[in-house]
């Protein structure tokens, strides 16, 4: 299969999956304080519950989920995905408004590393945001 193929079945990442303790406190986090969309809220049997939330107009979609045994990932965790903003400063100034907290990557040591910072979820899970255009 040649690569071009290989991206038409493959045109990107559909969802990626966060493990939560509490959907309801993590929705509402994505929701009201990151400004997410939500795609999917329903039951889907035995009380279990599928959400999924995502940047406006994005097309990866991030799925809430418990944790269905000790071998899945736990909550609080590094997150295995990071978002991109055009604009750090401004990004970490609107959510840090909305009660967000960051830690600041930027400057120290020199090393050739774009503008970052990492926040953490109501679970502990830490997210990183990284300016994109420094990329």
């Amino acid at each position: 299969m040649t690569d071009t193929a290989a991206a038409q079945h493959i045109p990107g990442v559909g969802t990626v999956y966060l493990t939560v303790s509490d959907q309801a406190r993590s929705l509402a986090f994505y929701r009201d304080k990151l400004g997410f969309e939500v795609r999917t809220d329903a039951g889907v049997g035995g009380g279990f519950r599928w959400i999924e939330v995502a940047p406006v107009g994005a097309y990866t979609v991030i799925a809430l989920v418990p944790p269905m045994s000790d071998e899945d990932p736990q909550p609080g965790g590094r997150a295995p995905f990071g978002f991109d903003t055009p604009n750090l400063e401004a990004a970490m100034a609107e959510f840090s408004s909305r009660g967000v907290e960051f830690e600041d990557m930027r400057g120290g040591d020199g090393a050739p590393m774009p503008p970052m910072a990492y926040f953490r979820d109501p679970d502990g899970n830490r997210i990183a945001l990284v300016e994109e255009t420094a990329r």
